[in-house]
């Protein structure tokens, strides 16, 4: 069994090919609605977010109670700032992991872009949601820091479960158990980010994120 298929991104020859060909045709549909009228000013931000998804993919680390390696994925972090643009950030950085790093797979950009990216666009629309809702900064990353991560390892072990090539199932389970200290390191870090963006650069935490605040503010100021 390769190692590398113990990893975030699914790799080549793990899946039958309609599931890596609906992978092309779901990150087709993605990336359409994120560069939709995507503006100017965003372009840097997309590029930084980028270069940090790439470079933590490529620190790996072995575990020692499963045979296995992980890494960070940084999908909450990417949803809660770039919102719907995310997917952007995220095909650009797996492809250049694929043809960079050899991590993850060709044919499996597609399907790795859909698991990474659907639960990094739901991060961004859930942020303003739990800021109106009251949750505290830190709360909010925790929630979505790790609900990303473990989001994305459930979409990869149904993919592995239904759609894999041979039998994954205990690739699939492993898959899950190893992905189990990452969900609570990006929780954590990304509690802390949230918490200390709001106070320094808020206009980070994306346009929804700005005006739900705004709103909070204005709805905090006592009328006359």
């Amino acid at each position: 069994m390769p190692l590398s298929l113990f990893a975030m991104h699914i790799s080549d020859g793990a899946l039958a090919t309609p599931w890596w060909a609906c992978g092309f045709a779901g990150a087709a549909v993605l990336l359409l609605i994120a560069a939709w009228r995507v503006r100017e000013q965003e372009v840097p931000r997309i590029g930084v977010l980028s270069a940090a998804f790439f470079v933590a993919a490529g620190v790996h680390v072995p575990l020692v109670v499963v045979p296995a390696t992980v890494h960070l994925i940084l999908n909450g972090l990417m949803g809660v700032v770039l919102g719907r643009r995310a997917p952007l950030a995220i095909a650009i950085g797996l492809t250049l992991q694929y043809y960079l790093l050899q991590h993850g797979g060709q044919t499996t950009i597609g399907i790795n872009t859909c698991t990474v990216a659907l639960p990094a666009v739901a991060a961004g629309m859930l942020y303003p949601v739990l800021l109106r809702l009251g949750v505290s900064a830190f709360a909010r990353g925790v929630i979505l820091g790790g609900g990303a991560v473990a989001a994305t390892a459930l979409l990869d072990f149904f993919v592995l479960l239904w759609g894999g090539k041979e039998d994954w199932d205990r690739l699939a389970q492993v898959l899950l158990l190893a992905h189990v200290p990452v969900v609570i390191v990006e929780a954590l870090m990304l509690g802390v980010l949230v918490r200390y963006l709001e106070k320094v650069k808020p206009e980070l935490l994306g346009a929804r994120g700005r005006r739900a605040a705004n709103e909070k503010a204005m709805a905090a100021v006592p009328p006359l």
